[in-house]
């Protein structure tokens, strides 16, 4: 019964995805509609339920293209795969890939980057909570300092663009009246952190961008800052101080430190 239960339930599935056939085994009562129209309805609210999803976590791909144009290449991308998850949180991972191989969509060079800064966005909304630490935490630690790896809040993503996405996002976004964004050639390197009910999205110095990505990707204090500028490694603790004022560092189990060992400091 198992067997014939996954097997009926993957040819419902398919069906629903590509939209050519009703699946075998459905059954209708007498004198009621047929199952073929009856699927028909059932998959159509389907699509529209996850074009819905998708508009709801791209508004600013739909703002810029128009809600036409938005719900015309979502349908397309349909084809491509439904979500892999039982739940529509973080569904439209595969959509700024599609978007930048999508016909239509080729005079906008910026939107895939601008789907991808959208999709981090609620990936640094839906992480979990921390306390973040204060901005004194780092005085007091003197030469140990370099030894250290703070612990980056759950929230914490960088991303970096050769587009100004950042500008691009908040007016059309934020603003009533989108303001136009001249590139002029500006990349961006960005931060986005929710140390508390809002996600902010703040701009970095490539420099920082580079530390920061170090430390994400598990180099001591010490390690991450021979990616910094003299000036700026003799300046670390005030560096530090305004990351954590911005809640780039959380606190895990109490302390605000792992040790390079792994024990906590």
């Amino acid at each position: 019964m198992a067997e014939g239960l996954a097997r009926f339930q993957a040819g419902f599935a398919g069906a629903l995805r590509e939209g050519t056939h009703e699946p075998a085994g459905l059954r209708a009562l007498p004198r009621t509609p047929g199952t073929a129209k009856r699927f028909d309805v059932y998959r159509n609210n389907v699509h529209a339920s996850l074009i819905d999803a998708l508009a709801a976590a791209f508004p600013v791909v739909e703002r810029l293209v128009g809600r036409d144009f938005f719900r015309a290449a979502a349908r397309v991308h349909l084809e491509e795969g439904f979500p892999r998850r039982g739940t529509l949180i973080g569904y439209g991972e595969g959509f700024p890939d599609f978007l930048e191989r999508f016909p239509p969509a080729q005079g906008l060079a910026y939107l895939g980057d601008v789907a991808r800064l959208e999709l981090l966005w609620l990936e640094a909304y839906h992480a979990a909570e921390a306390e973040p630490v204060a901005p004194s935490s780092f005085a007091a630690h003197g030469a140990a300092l370099t030894t250290m790896k703070p612990v980056l809040h759950p929230s914490f993503r960088l991303f970096s663009s050769r587009f100004p996405v950042a500008e691009i996002w908040r007016t059309n976004r934020e603003d009533e009246e989108v303001r136009p964004v001249k590139s002029n050639g500006r990349r961006d390197t960005l931060m986005l952190v929710r140390p508390g009910a809002d996600v902010f999205i703040h701009g970095l110095r490539p420099e920082q961008f580079v530390f920061l990505k170090a430390l994400r990707d598990g180099a001591s204090l010490g390690e991450a800052a021979l990616h910094l500028p003299a000036a700026a490694i003799r300046d670390l603790p005030a560096m530090l101080a305004g990351f954590a004022a911005r809640g780039v560092f959380a606190a895990s189990d109490g302390t605000t430190f792992n040790r390079r060992n792994g024990e906590d400091g």
